[in-house]
């Protein structure tokens, strides 16, 4: 089954989106051409579902993601 390629008040696809992370219930995301977009969804878990179900990288699970 095909992962749905939007989500409710999100306004870009998920083919758009090329990494995420999120503190909380704040997602910031990073999109393909580069520009970063933030968003608080109602639903964080369904949303981070969502983005994981289509393939977008999490920021925090790439090896050395903090600075130090």
């Amino acid at each position: 089954m095909a992962a749905v390629t939007h989500f409710p008040d999100f306004e870009y696809s998920a083919s758009e989106v090329f990494k995420y992370m999120y503190i909380l219930k704040d997602f910031t995301l990073m999109l393909n051409d580069g520009d970063i977009v933030k968003f608080t969804p109602d639903d964080e878990d369904a949303f981070k579902k969502w983005l994981d179900d289509n393939g977008v990288q999490n920021i925090r699970e790439e090896s050395n993601w903090v600075v130090k």
